[in-house]
């Protein structure tokens, strides 16, 4: 009994000095960690409107330090609605992931849309960047997807967070997919239109893109939740031009 005793008292105190280290380890990491999602964030926010940041490896090329000049220089952060109203009281670098990414299971929206506003230093025009979030197959998928100034035209789009199917609804993430939004629209006449992933090999047009094959699920995840989206930060586009 006394081995038994010593052999449980033993036991305890090294998961008890485990859990006090991991405790420990995690808060010391904490900032760090913290950090460096606000830096992925910045990048892809950046790389979708073309800017440079990565190399052809997906490495970044700049330092931290010339990642947050960049952002600070060229991009302002608006926190809408559900309704696509700006919320001046709200900073996008305080919202939490899930107040971004998963909906009301009611109204299908999100609590807040961050939107990333673009000033081009060479052509001195806009482009706007929207987040894009929803269901694929098997996972959550998040994104980015940029504007040019008419607000209807695909400037480019990435998407930064996946869990699907490695080689078919993984390939979302690859350029051959990616490239094939640029230049695509949003509107026609000013009417919003029904966004389309078409079937592979389908005959697309200027608001539909080629899919993915074997691959229907993600793809018609994809262009749900990008029409769900759009749609609240083009009612925030509405009302601009209203008061403009």
């Amino acid at each position: 009994m006394r081995d038994q005793a010593k052999i449980i008292g033993f036991a305890t105190a090294v998961c008890l000095v485990c859990s006090i280290l991991l405790a420990l380890v995690s808060t010391a990491l904490g900032p760090r960690q913290a950090r460096n999602k606000a830096n992925d964030v910045k990048s892809k926010v950046l790389q979708v409107f073309g800017v440079q940041v990565t190399d052809a490896s997906g490495k970044p090329c700049v330092s931290p330090e010339e990642l947050d000049t960049l952002f600070k220089q060229r991009i302002t952060g608006l926190v809408l609605d559900s309704t696509g109203k700006h919320l001046p009281e709200k900073a996008v670098a305080d919202l939490n992931p899930r107040e971004i990414s998963e909906p009301d299971k009611t109204s299908g929206l999100k609590p807040f849309y961050p939107l990333y506003i673009y000033e081009d230093p060479e052509t001195q025009t806009r482009q706007y960047a929207i987040h894009v979030s929803g269901k694929g197959l098997w996972s959550t998928v998040k994104g980015f997807m940029a504007l040019k100034a008419d607000q209807s035209t695909i400037a480019g789009i990435v998407f930064y967070e996946h869990q699907e199917t490695p080689g078919l609804g993984g390939e979302i993430e690859k350029p051959f997919f990616l490239n094939r939004f640029k230049g695509k629209q949003l509107h026609a006449d000013g009417t919003l239109q029904a966004f389309r992933i078409t079937k592979p090999g389908a005959q697309t047009d200027m608001h539909s893109v080629d899919g993915i094959t074997a691959a229907t699920m993600t793809c018609r995840g994809v262009e749900n939740f990008l029409n769900t989206d759009f749609a609240v930060y083009d009612q925030y586009f509405k009302n601009q031009k209203a008061v403009n």
